[in-house]
């Protein structure tokens, strides 16, 4: 089975580049640029894992990952430009299983999406 990501990102060239790592790895990818978009996307499909944004036109990244936590076991990871200490302890809180800083080096793209994969599989064991 193809693992499925919800990539939500405002930045168009990065959420190119994210899409086109991940379908060179052999994940399907859906693309969501506001936080509304993101949270219509999640109600309607099934997601693996998810790679968020903190700042999104019309709100937080945070709040999605409230809402993917809140009702899956589905890893939601916050990639952000704007990170601080406090900001990922507050995405840990709510259920993010990783943060990141902007850039996002391809490498650390394709770590972020095994660990997420990784976590999916323990729980589904």
């Amino acid at each position: 089975m193809t693992a499925t990501a919800l990539i939500v990102d405002d930045e168009v060239d990065l959420c190119r580049l994210m899409q086109i790592t991940l379908t060179k790895m052999g994940r399907k990818c859906d693309v969501a640029y506001t936080l509304t978009q993101a949270q219509d996307y999640w109600q309607n499909n099934s997601y693996d894992f998810c790679l968020t944004d903190l700042k999104l036109p019309d709100g937080s990244g945070l709040e999605l990952v409230k809402q993917i936590s809140s009702s899956s076991t589905t890893p939601v990871a916050v990639i952000t430009a704007f990170g601080s200490m406090d900001l990922a302890i507050e995405a840990l809180k709510l259920g993010a299983f990783d943060f990141v800083n902007k850039p996002l080096e391809l490498p650390r793209l394709r770590q972020l999406v095994e660990n997420a994969l990784k976590v999916v599989s323990r729980d589904n064991d």
